[in-house]
């Protein structure tokens, strides 16, 4: 592989800085000016010279960037496309850059020669922060001749990185999440001036796993083999979980009550409600409850709190106490998942156990394509979500329309939701898990 040169590399990173200076003396950002400022500087240090072989993998060799984005559910969804990039480009040397939250997984992941730890974490939208800390991720990703970049960009700011990645084909999707962020026509003139190719997402509506496989499809014009995602962890990730459920007999659910946002998190005096009922029914059941935080450590207290026989005899609590990459090794062995839209949840799918969801976005709400119960509902397994019936008045009339439906920032819609429904849903999921039907199925 012919790497840059340093002089190679500091044409670039100083063409860089002086721009950031510049943005910082005008207090502004112009994107067809930065790029134009740019081009000059990556073709002087060699970034675009011609491919070292065809974009949809008939030659060997060369070098490929993958971007992926912070949340560990968002990069779950894409593990399966890495896999498929690997598959269609044998030769390449593969480089993975990740976010603190997914850096773990990313570190065992098989199908790559190379991670890179982005520091970006749900990152602002201010461009002066933006940039400069792209400047720094950039100085490692430099160090590279990358001849194709597939950025898997939910957040508007990734496109940026991608461009200053030096990498001379850039390959991008236009997602919901983005439109969010700006306006429309306004997103896609940003893409466009970065990325040398952008692609609608291919299966609008559809899960955003999907949609990174289509990204691939678009560029190699070659189909996807395998649609499975997956999950990396250690041998020693597996003995960790073994530990913990060292002596454990019967069945195990595994239950997860935190998550980014409060709005989906269900009131875990009801789940323990919802606990007694699995025991009248199996009372040799048992549950791991998973997660980390001040959240997940409140509700497994108040779990203890209101269900203290059950908490004593039939809950291993392991909050707070295991890595992400652990709680994977540990979802191996339990049955079903029962839990809030969180990361784990996604996890949950990747390594095949049935999911049981709780839900924010009421039934009689309109539904749209980009909606959060569209597009990241737990992909490849059996799963039932759990909805309100109906929405409350503030989040019902509201004069937009919210894509994860309740619009409060605390338990809001979702607490309406009755542990009996959830009964329900748990007898309907085994059903579905025995006849292995993945298609989610929503109630109320």
């Amino acid at each position: 592989m012919n790497k840059p040169t340093k002089e190679n590399i500091s044409i670039v990173t100083e063409g860089l800085e002086s721009f950031f200076e510049h943005m910082i003396k005008t207090q502004s950002f112009n994107l067809e000016e930065f790029v134009n400022f740019m081009e000059p500087r990556f073709e002087a240090a060699g970034y675009r010279e011609e491919l070292k072989y065809n974009v949809n993998g008939n030659s060997g060799g060369g070098s490929i960037l993958i971007l992926t984005e912070s949340g560990a559910g968002d990069f779950i969804a894409m593990t399966g496309a890495i896999r498929e990039i690997r598959r269609i480009y044998p030769d390449a040397y593969i480089t993975l850059s990740a976010h603190p939250r997914s850096l773990k997984f990313a570190e065992c992941c098989p199908y790559v020669d190379e991670v890179i730890l982005d520091p970006q974490d749900f990152p602002t939208l201010d461009i002066v922060e933006i940039f400069k800390s792209n400047i720094q991720t950039s100085r490692k990703l430099l160090g590279q001749r990358f001849d194709i970049c597939f950025a898997f960009a939910i957040h508007p700011t990734t496109p940026l990185l991608m461009y200053m990645s030096g990498a001379k084909i850039r390959l991008t999707l236009v997602y919901h999440e983005n439109l969010g962020r700006m306006n429309n026509n306004t997103l896609i003139a940003y893409v466009m001036k970065l990325a040398t190719h952008v692609f609608p997402c291919s299966t609008y509506g559809g899960h955003i796993a999907d949609d990174s496989f289509s990204l691939i499809e678009n560029v190699t014009h070659l189909p996807i083999t395998n649609r499975k995602l997956e999950v990396w962890y250690t041998p020693a990730d597996v003995g960790i979980a073994k530990t913990f459920l060292n002596g454990v007999s019967g069945i195990i659910y595994s239950l997860n009550m935190g998550g980014n946002l409060l709005t989906n998190h269900y009131p875990p005096e009801k789940y323990a409600k919802f606990l007694e009922m699995i025991l009248t029914e199996e009372p040799t059941a048992n549950f791991v409850i998973l997660g980390g935080g001040q959240a997940d450590l409140k509700s497994a207290a108040i779990i203890k709190n209101v269900a203290p026989a059950i908490y004593d005899k039939k809950i291993i609590d392991l909050t707070n106490k295991i890595s992400y990459r652990q709680s994977a090794a540990v979802l191996k062995f339990c049955k079903v998942h029962i839990g809030n839209d969180t990361g784990t949840m996604h996890v949950a799918a990747a390594v095949d156990c049935p999911v049981l969801l709780p839900n924010c976005f009421a039934a009689d709400l309109p539904t749209f394509p980009t909606d959060v119960t569209q597009c990241w509902y737990p992909y490849g397994v059996p799963s039932v979500i759990i909805q309100p019936e109906h929405a409350l008045s503030e989040c019902k009339n509201l004069n937009f329309h919210h894509p994860h439906g309740c619009a409060a920032n605390v338990p809001h819609c979702i607490t309406q939701i009755k542990p009996e429904t959830l009964f329900k849903g748990f007898h309907l999921l085994k059903e579905r898990a025995a006849k292995k039907i993945c298609e989610p199925l929503f109630i109320h």
